[in-house]
């Protein structure tokens, strides 16, 4: 036993003598310079680069085995121009001796200062690293397989210091230009099972757009004895950025979360996650898993209320609405889901200032896009969000100019399947109630189909379609309105409530176009309106003829100050419209004192009407004010409505009614003479009779 101890005791003795004999004569007799030109020449044979060392080449060996030096470049591809495709001011890296005995490595901080990276790509695509590509892909190789053969090595390493690197990318085919300045990363003791600080940071700027961004990132990593799961904790990144699109003053965002990163099974869990910015803030969690097969991503987000008005003035855009409180009380809920070229937000919760919507939306292909979704919005009041009055014709202007834009061209490559519920709705300040539409879109034909509401009492159903597979949309709509109350309709709509009544209004419409022009020049159809106990407001029809009596020799009318309205106890009449131009036929109106049918056209290429209302009188007026009215009952009384719609005149027949009158008179007469006739013929015949018998 004592000749094996002293064995022993002599092998390390002269394992130590052999270390220090390497350490003080290693460095005499061994010049790593005299390497630079095989090493300038492997690199060149490998990849056809040009390598150069100007510093000389610093050897340690005990207890480091490591190499310093600096002023290290490598040119760039060929057709890249002459400036090095990286350069490195200072460069090292040692390694531990006694541990790699131990199969462990253990690594001094690694020092690269002074790094410039110059990447770019050419106007065909091609970059100035494809050549170095495929040998990395090669030696890529060759560590697994060490691995595999030699069994697990404990890893160790002091540190990670790069500082004062720069790198630039120059993309000719994008037409851009980015460069990373600054860039820096110093890291603690880099050892599994250790929580390792890190700190990293750059600045960004870029030529389009034009911007300017600083980053600063700490966080704590700590890795697993394979370094195949990272935790990283406490992460924060803050961000500062001034340029286009951003505000005038800059902008600074804050974020935070907790990481970890599971490379065995393809999985990060990204959780705390919270992003602080000038009136936003968001938080959540994101899931990332088969990250090594199809990666898929889940995620919660909560967009906190926000207001969005003010988020729009900081990036220099001025948000002007018809209510000044709307798009002030914005945020939102979402659920995310995506793997390859589907993602799907479901469920999605909005609310926007007083609605809240809830729904899904799907995007199953990126390519068209092709879109699925639905929403149910308790109450919305579009009417809220429009430009102030008086502003509309302001904003329209910069669109005239873009006349020749198309903008049904999205709409032929769009395919969408989409149901919206809501309600309470206010559009145009129409008010409805449980509406009900469903959207689809193929190849540029949309169909909106079926569409209904509640609104004034009745029922609102429908159906239009817009093709826009060619040059110019042609549109075919249907509407039909049931029970509808159409004064307060007509009154909500125009703020006028000339008829009145309870009824229905059926369209069945086509235009080629949708300007305003096109509509008028193009819209054919039908159309068909039927009330009951309603009236025509701004005109009093029993009046007019009234005064059109006196006229006639009966004496002036007073007036009698009577609303100008005309009632009916039922109204119909059907259009016939073909390229603009509305005709009627069988305009039919009754009431207690009249009776009144009509027939005309309407241009709305020249936006006037000519048509004629002809009116009947029952036959007594008496106890109405109408004391000439009696001579006219039973007689056609024509009124002539004409001029352009914004200023109609109302105009009696006066010839006509005179024409009516007296053959109306004549056929009295003719009464009257027959029967005066009749008389003497019956008195001679009965004197005849009685001469006879006598």
């Amino acid at each position: 036993m004592g000749k094996l101890i002293k064995w022993l005791l002599g092998l390390v003795a002269l394992v130590v003598v052999l270390i220090v004999a390497a350490v003080i004569v290693l460095p005499m007799f061994v010049d790593p310079n005299d390497y630079k030109e095989e090493i300038v020449k492997v690199v060149k044979d490998q990849t056809g680069r040009d390598l150069q060392i100007e510093q000389d080449l610093k050897l340690s060996v005990f207890p480091w085995v490591g190499v310093e030096t600096g002023g290290v470049s490598l040119s760039n591809a060929q057709g890249f121009g002459d400036k090095p495709f990286a350069q490195i001011n200072e460069l090292g890296l040692r390694v531990k001796l006694l541990p790699l005995l131990g199969k462990r490595i253990e690594v001094d901080t690694l020092v690269l200062n002074g790094l410039n990276l110059n990447l770019a790509r050419d106007k065909s695509g091609v970059s100035n690293w494809d050549d170095l590509a495929g040998k990395e892909e090669v030696k890529a190789q060759e560590p697994t397989q060490e691995k595999q053969a030699s069994g697990p090595v404990a890893f160790k390493v002091e540190g990670v210091q790069l500082e004062d690197a720069n790198i630039t990318w120059v993309d000719e085919q994008a037409g851009q230009e980015y460069q990373l300045k600054d860039v820096r990363l110093v890291t603690g003791t880099l050892s599994p099972g250790v929580d390792v600080p890190v700190k990293a940071g750059l600045s960004l700027s870029s030529s389009a757009p034009k911007l300017d961004l600083d980053a600063e990132l700490r966080a704590e990593v700590n890795a697993n004895d394979d370094f195949d799961r990272y935790l990283i904790s406490g992460l924060q990144l803050n961000l500062e950025g001034k340029g286009e699109g951003l505000p005038k003053g800059g902008m600074q965002l804050q974020a935070g979360a907790d990481i970890d990163i599971n490379l065995a099974e393809g999985v990060v869990d990204i959780t705390g996650l919270k992003v602080d910015g000038p009136e936003v803030e968001l938080t959540g969690q994101v899931s990332l898993s088969e990250m090594n097969t199809s990666p898929r991503v889940n995620g919660n987000l909560v967009l906190a209320q926000t207001n969005v008005k003010r988020l729009a003035a900081l990036f220099g855009s001025q948000l002007e609405t018809a209510d000044a409180d709307a798009l002030t009380k914005v945020s939102a809920d979402i659920k995310l889901q995506q793997q390859g070229k589907v993602l799907k937000i479901d469920p999605l919760t909005v609310r926007l200032d007083d609605s809240t919507a809830k729904g899904f939306f799907h995007v199953l292909d990126s390519e068209g896009p092709v879109l699925r979704g639905k929403i149910d919005i308790d109450e919305l009041n579009v009417d809220r969000y429009l430009p102030p009055a008086g502003e509309e014709q302001q904003a329209a202007k910069p669109e005239e100019k873009k006349a020749e834009t198309d903008p049904f061209e999205p709409l032929r490559k769009l395919d969408l399947e989409a149901e919206a519920g809501i309600g309470k709705l206010t559009v145009n300040k129409l008010n409805m109630q449980q509406v009900t539409v469903k959207v689809v879109n193929k190849k540029g034909v949309l169909t909106v189909k079926p569409m209904g509401a509640k609104l004034y009492g009745g029922e609102f159903t429908g159906a239009t379609v817009i093709n826009a597979a060619g040059k110019t949309p042609k549109i075919h709509a249907k509407k039909d309105l049931v029970g509808i109350n159409i004064g307060p309709l007509l009154k909500d709509l125009t703020g006028q409530d000339r008829l009145l009544g309870k009824g229905e209004v059926r369209l069945d419409l086509r235009t080629v176009g949708v300007s305003e022009q096109e509509i008028n020049r193009s819209l054919s159809g039908s159309a068909s309106l039927k009330f009951a106990d309603g009236a025509y407001k701004g005109v009093n029809l029993a009046q007019l003829i009234r005064g059109a009596g006196g006229l006639l020799g009966g004496g002036a009318e007073k007036g009698t100050g009577e609303e100008a309205r005309t009632d009916f106890t039922s109204l119909s009449a059907s259009a016939d419209i073909k390229n603009g131009l509305i005709t009627n036929k069988d305009l039919e109106a009754k009431s207690p004192l009249l009776r009144v049918s009509g027939n005309g056209q309407a241009d709305l290429k020249s936006g006037s009407m000519d048509y004629l209302v002809t009116t009947e009188l029952v036959p007594s007026l008496e106890g109405q004010g109408g004391e000439t009215a009696d001579k006219l009952s039973g007689v056609p009384i024509p009124v002539r409505i004409k001029g352009p719609f914004t200023d109609l005149s109302y105009t009696p027949d006066l010839e006509g009614v005179l024409k009516a009158q007296a053959e109306k008179q004549l056929e009295s007469k003719k009464e009257e003479v027959k029967a005066k006739v009749q008389e003497k013929l019956q008195d001679k015949l009965k004197g005849g009779l009685e001469g006879l018998f006598r």
